[in-house]
């Protein structure tokens, strides 16, 4: 179990030596599977919305139609203008987006391009505020039902539904670290782990770094 570390997403390779060249043995799998769905209504594209990267193959036909998108995270951000979109506002997360669009942006009609399994938060600021969001489902999340006969020392999750996947599978793995890209996915971790850490920085460099440092004691 000494410097083990699960990690609940396939990683890259720069990725992987990052965790390697330090020493600690690495595991890892994707625990959600992504399945992309044709949108099948009519979308007005003057306001889009996107909290994750997820969605951006569903909007790629509609390029050209789309005026003005906002989005969670530098990494969909780059995504985005990989493919010519440049975002009007790039947020952290999915609530301080909400609040910045029903705070200053609050005279549009939105359409929030999100998975059937999306999060409550930026649906209900626009509730509350009486600010009109259409939501389009654009991919689900499916998750990957593994279980393991070894307790790692550590174990880092990249979203709520991971850890809930995770724990669904393993009821009975008590891993030492539950170390979480961003604070939502720490809150689902505090159901099931005593021992949260989290990223300071929501990417998953940050995460398996702040990882490392657990494990090592830095």
């Amino acid at each position: 179990m000494n410097n083990s570390l699960l990690s609940t997403k396939i990683i890259t390779p720069a990725q992987q030596e990052l965790v390697l060249n330090t020493g600690i043995g690495l595991t890892q799998y994707d625990i959600l599977k992504t399945e992309y769905v044709i949108l099948k209504e009519n979308v007005v594209w003057d306001h889009i919305i996107i909290t994750s990267k997820n969605a951006i193959p569903a909007i790629l036909p509609y390029l050209s139609l789309i005026q003005n998108i906002y989005c969670v995270g530098n990494k969909t951000a780059a995504l985005l203008q990989e493919n010519g979109l440049q975002p009007k506002y790039i947020a952290q997360n999915a609530v301080e987006l909400a609040i910045e669009l029903t705070s200053h942006y609050s005279n549009q009609d939105y359409y929030y391009l999100c998975s059937e399994q999306r999060r409550d938060e930026l649906p209900a600021f626009f509730l509350d505020k009486k600010i009109p969001l259409k939501e389009v489902f654009a991919y689900r999340s499916i998750a990957v039902v593994k279980t393991f006969d070894r307790i790692f020392a550590a174990i880092a999750f990249y979203s709520p539904r991971g850890v809930h996947a995770f724990a669904k599978a393993n009821p009975n793995n008590k891993t030492l670290i539950a170390v979480c890209i961003g604070d939502t996915t720490a809150t689902t971790a505090r159901l099931y782990f005593k021992n949260i850490v989290i990223a300071n920085k929501q990417t998953i460099e940050n995460t398996l770094i702040t990882a490392i440092k657990a494990l090592r004691n830095d």
